[in-house]
């Protein structure tokens, strides 16, 4: 259900209620089915009409490549989220101490975290199909706040961002991809996955 239908579902909820409400001043105690409140000496009973919910579209089962897609949604989930996480804390952890250097040691600094980062990590990313390397830039955004190519860009200057965003071009992808799960299906079957994950139910 997209927002604007749960808007939409809230509101009419809403309407269905104060369609029937009927206020009255008592001064007595209030019948166990209503909701009341202390006005000065007197309580305030406000009751409310039945509602009644039912789903507005019906329920079915996923067909045999919905559920093959949602496996391989949640295999590249796993697969890609601790590398978002590990990137995440590297960043924090290297803005953080980058504020005690001196700034001509800074530089330096960086380059080496870079080196350190790509010896690491390219052989992991080697083995990442094109669609799990799209998720990782989406899941860096989630994770920094920040889309990949702004990353690039404050770490490591404005040509190099450029750079790695054309290269990403080429493969398919975007280092300016954003996360943006209340407004994309896709990202939001992505979050309800990595919940289930930090849950550890998945």
């Amino acid at each position: 259900m997209s927002p604007r239908s749960v808007i939409l579902t809230i509101l009419t909820l809403l309407l269905l209620a104060f369609s029937g409400v009927s206020m009255e001043l008592h001064a007595q105690t209030p019948r166990p089915d209503t909701v009341s409140r202390a006005v000065s000496d007197s309580l305030l009973e406000i009751r409310f009409a039945d509602i009644y919910v039912s789903a507005a579209r019906t329920v079915h089962p996923l067909t045999l490549e919905e559920r093959r897609q949602l496996w391989r949604r949640i295999r590249d989930v796993k697969k890609v989220y601790p590398y978002a996480k590990y990137v995440a804390a590297t960043i924090i952890e290297t803005y953080e101490y980058m504020q005690t250097l001196p700034e001509k040691e800074q530089e330096p600094h960086l380059k080496r975290v870079e080196k350190e980062l790509k010896e690491e990590m390219e052989p992991k990313m080697k083995d990442l199909t094109l669609n799990q390397g799209k998720l990782l830039i989406k899941l860096i955004n989630r994770q920094c706040g920040m889309t990949g190519y702004e990353l690039v860009q404050a770490f490591l200057g404005g040509f190099k961002a450029w750079t790695w965003q054309v290269f990403a071009r080429i493969t398919g992808a975007s280092l300016k991809a954003t996360y943006r799960p209340r407004i994309d299906p896709d990202d939001a079957l992505t979050e309800r996955i990595v919940r289930l994950y930090d849950q550890r139910i998945l």
